[in-house]
């Protein structure tokens, strides 16, 4: 076998994607806004009763959300600095807030009132988008 060849008992199965259960490669943008649009109203309200507690959960529908799209979220990627600086680095900055929040320690006030507003702005430009081509 030339070292290029794959041997086909190699391959792990591939489990197939729950948003494409033919495995075509293909995803169905409706089911995805569908998904973080009902996610990320599941969480909304807690903003306003314990927006400490909301911060990280909706980071996280972020995070996915920016990961369907293909952006890159490693701040040392030079990528992550390009056109994409007007999106990640406010989201930079939520999940740095995310992170001390999940780590039990302090927040200031007004740090966490400017994370739920950069959320809220990053949410609705990309909830637009799913159902098109990302960026």
């Amino acid at each position: 076998m030339a070292n290029d060849e794959i041997d086909p008992g190699e391959i792990d199965e591939i489990e197939p994607d729950e948003d494409d259960p033919g495995n075509t490669g293909l995803r169905d943008p409706g089911i995805d806004r569908h998904d973080f649009a009902s996610e990320w109203e599941s969480v909304w309200p807690d903003v306003e009763t314990d927006p400490r507690e909301a911060l990280p959960e909706l980071e996280d529908i972020l995070r996915r959300m920016l990961e369907r799209h293909g952006y890159v979220l490693d701040e040392d990627d030079p990528v992550s600095q390009g056109d994409e600086i007007e999106i990640v680095a406010p989201y930079e900055s939520i999940r740095e807030l995310a992170g001390v929040i999940r780590d039990g320690d302090d927040v200031d006030a007004a740090d966490l009132a400017q994370a739920i507003a950069d959320a809220a702005e990053i949410y609705e430009t990309l909830i637009d988008r799913v159902e098109g081509r990302a960026r």
